[in-house]
């Protein structure tokens, strides 16, 4: 069982950025309330005539179940179901990216071979790594972003017994909401 190792990277600002962020969500959904509150004067012929058999049927097809696969096997674009909250894991549940999701990984770099050249060392790569490589997968630059960054990197066991090297980079929501699309090219 090979695992990896968990970071969080943490941001000065954060909760500004969240504060800012909520805003301009509160100044989106009051802007689309007036419109909801008008009353329609037709419906399309396609609502009209569906079913409530036909609604249920469109309901379960479009929920998917988590499936479990081993943290080296991740690859870009996955998005994870839950954060894996442990410092060491070797299993993650990953679903469609429409379904809603704690984070995604967007980008992964390997390691040149050799002796594991430390925890700190680690870190520092897939920090510098994982911020040059947000701007490119997200669209929009890191610093003013609402989301944050997270990675994912070998263990000195996963390192000497897996041959693992990757070093994984995620994305998640700075509020901690669920994500329920891709961030590639988002914007966000």
């Amino acid at each position: 069982m090979n695992s990896a190792r968990q970071v969080q990277l943490a941001r000065a600002g954060k909760a500004i950025t969240a504060a800012a962020f909520a805003l301009v969500l509160a100044g989106c959904g009051a802007s689309g309330s007036a419109e909801k509150d008008e009353p329609k004067t037709s419906e399309s012929p396609a609502a009209a005539s569906a079913s409530p058999e036909a609604e249920t049927v469109a309901d379960e097809a479009e929920e998917v179940s988590a499936e479990t696969v081993d943290a080296v096997d991740l690859k870009v674009g996955d998005c994870l179901v839950d954060d894996p909250g442990e410092e060491e894991i070797a299993d993650v549940d990953v679903l469609p990216c429409t379904q809603p999701h704690d984070s995604e990984v967007y980008a992964a770099m390997d390691i040149d071979a050799g002796a594991y050249p430390g925890e700190e060392a680690v870190d520092t790569m897939a920090q510098e790594f994982c911020l040059a490589e947000f701007q490119p997968y997200v669209g929009t630059d890191y610093s003013v972003s609402a989301l944050d960054v997270g990675y994912l990197t070998p263990t000195p066991t996963s390192w000497t017994l897996g041959n693992d090297r990757e070093i994984l980079c995620t994305v998640y929501r700075v509020d901690g909401e669920k994500l329920s699309t891709s961030v590639k090219n988002s914007n966000v």
